[in-house]
C-alpha cells in the first residue's frame, strides 16, 4: 500500500485512506477511525475535518476524562441526531436526561462500573418506576457507550448481568361489548366522535389517527393506508418545550393497508362532506394532536361513565373482537401493523379463551 504524508495511504482499489485516532478504550488502547476518497487531496481534507470534530470532544482520545454528562451530550448530537428519526431522538434524550443524568451526570466515565449501573437500576425501581421504564433507559445508557461504529468492549462488560425488579406485567382491558355499544352510540352522536370510532373499527393508533389524511382513504377501493404517524415530542433546542412531528410510521411492519367496513365508510364520507381540512379528523386546514384527541375521548367516556377507560383500548378492543370472531392471528397482527406474530401472541393470548372454550365444548 503506497503512502503519501501523515496516517494517509493510497490502497490497492486506486483509493486513498486516511486514519486518525477516534477514541480510547478503558484500557487506553487507541482506536482509529478511517476516511476515504478518490484523491489524496479530498482524504486530506475530510481527515482534517475529522482530526478537528474529535479533537476536543468527550468521544476522542481525551474521553476518559470527561463526565457522563458531557459523554451524553456529545453523543446525543454529534452521533445520534443523524442516526434516528425526531421522535426516537426526542424519547431516548428524554430517558436519559430525566433517569440517567440526575444520578450519574457528575460521575466521570471512567468511574462507571457494573455495580454503578446496578445502583441505578435500585435507585430508580425505589423512585416508583415501571420496569419496562428502568429496562429501556438502561438500554438507552448502553447504546450511547456501545457504539456501532467502534464496539468497546470492556464498557459492554457493566452491563452484563444486571438484575432488574420482579413484574408482572399489566393487562389492557378491552371494552365489553356493552361498552363498546355504549360508547360507539355517543361517539356517532358526537361532533368529535369519529376519532373513537376510527380505532375501534380500524385498530389504528392515537397518532396515527392525528396524521391521516383523505388521501389516505380510498372510498372505491374502501380501503385505508397508514404512512405517517402524528406525536408531539419534545424540542431539540428547549428541554422543557415540546413541539409537534409528524413522521413515517415508526417501521416497515406499521406501513399497512386496511379494508374498511360499510359503517365507517359511511361515517368517512359524511365526514368528508363537511370537511375544511385535509386531515380526516382536522379542522379549518389543521390537524387534531393527539393530546385534542384523548381530551375529547375523555368528554365520551365521561358522559357515559365510563371509568378509567383510555384510548388505546380501542384500538386493544378492536383485536379482541376480530379474535373473538375467529379472525386468525397472523391477518389481525398485520392489521394492527406489529413487527411479529408472536408480538401479538403474547398480547392478545389471553383473548382467545373464548375459542378455546368453544373447541373444548367440542370434544363432549
Amino acid at each position: 500500500m503506497a503512502r503519501r504524508g501523515e496516517n494517509i495511504y493510497k490502497r490497492k482499489d486506486g483509493r486513498w485512506e486516511g486514519r486518525y485516532i477516534r477514541g480510547r478504550r478503558l484500557n487506553n488502547q487507541i482506536y482509529y477511525g478511517y476516511v476515504y476518497a478518490k484523491t489524496f487531496h479530498d482524504v486530506r481534507e475530510k481527515l482534517a475535518e475529522k482530526k478537528r470534530l474529535y479533537k476536543n470532544s468527550p468521544l476522542s482520545s481525551n474521553e476518559m476524562n470527561g463526565t457522563v454528562s458531557q459523554w451524553i451530550e456529545t453523543w446525543l448530537s454529534e452521533e445520534l441526531t443523524f442516526q434516528v428519526k425526531p421522535s426516537t431522538y426526542s424519547s431516548y434524550r428524554y430517558k436519559l436526561k430525566k433517569y440517567v443524568l440526575p444520578y450519574l451526570g457528575e460521575l466521570p466515565v471512567k468511574k462507571i462500573t457494573k455495580q454503578t449501573i446496578q445502583q441505578l437500576i435500585n435507585q430508580l425501581t425505589e423512585a416508583g418506576l415501571s420496569v419496562t421504564t428502568i429496562r429501556t433507559s438502561i438500554q438507552i445508557f448502553k447504546r450511547a457507550f456501545i457504539r456501532t461504529d467502534e464496539v468497546n468492549h470492556l464498557y459492554a462488560t457493566v452491563f452484563h448481568g444486571l438484575h432488574y425488579p420482579f413484574s408482572i406485567k399489566k393487562k389492557i382491558r378491552a371494552l365489553s361489548k356493552k361498552e363498546q355499544m355504549q360508547l360507539e352510540q355517543e361517539a356517532e352522536n358526537t361532533e368529535n366522535g369519529l376519532p373513537a370510532l376510527l380505532a375501534l373499527h380500524t385498530g389504528l393508533r392515537i397518532g396515527e389517527i392525528s396524521a391521516l389524511k383523505w388521501t389516505d382513504i380510498n372510498f372505491e377501493k374502501k380501503e385505508l393506508t397508514v404512512t405517517r404517524t402524528l406525536q408531539r415530542i419534545f424540542s431539540k433546542n428547549h428541554s422543557s418545550k415540546t413541539e409537534i412531528c409528524e413522521d413515517m410510521v415508526k417501521s416497515a411492519a406499521s406501513y399497512r393497508i386496511i379494508p374498511l367496513n360499510n359503517k365507517i365508510l359511511t361515517l368517512l364520507k359524511k365526514q368528508k362532506s363537511k370537511q375544511t381540512s385535509d386531515y380526516v379528523v382536522g379542522k379549518t386546514g389543521h390537524f387534531f394532536e393527539p393530546r385534542t384527541l384523548t381530551y375529547q375521548f375523555k368528554k365520551i367516556t365521561c358522559a357515559l361513565n365510563l371509568q378509567n377507560i383510555h384510548f388505546h383500548q380501542l384500538r386493544h378492543t378492536f383485536a379482541t373482537r376480530l379474535l373473538e370472531m375467529g379472525a386468525d392471528i397472523a391477518s389481525v397482527s398485520s392489521l394492527l401493523g406489529h413487527q411479529s406474530v408472536k408480538m401479538t401472541l403474547d398480547i392478545y393470548i389471553d383473548s382467545l379463551m373464548a375459542q378455546r372454550k368453544k373447541w373444548i365444548n367440542k370434544l363432549a
